[in-house]
């Protein structure tokens, strides 16, 4: 039998989401995407308005591109 997903499992899953966006965005740009752009890309993307939280996932995420490349989700959800 198969477990429904918890909360934060579904919380991880959508902040991974928005990293994969965010990461093949930044790799396609031959300069460093302001935030609006990479919440452009992922409005586009997902055909919504970016909420406030999806912003400060992606501002979080792009910091992380910026400086290291790696981001782990579930280092910030707990």
């Amino acid at each position: 039998m198969l477990e429904s997903p918890t909360q934060q499992d579904l919380q991880v899953w959508i902040v991974e989401r928005l990293y994969r966006i965010c990461s093949v965005f930044r790799q396609s740009l031959p300069y460093e995407p302001c935030i609006e752009q990479y919440e452009s890309q992922v409005s586009s993307i997902l055909d919504e308005e970016v909420t406030p939280a999806a912003s400060a996932w992606i501002e979080l995420i792009a910091q992380s591109l910026r400086s290291s490349g790696e981001f782990e989700a579930t280092e910030y959800i707990r």
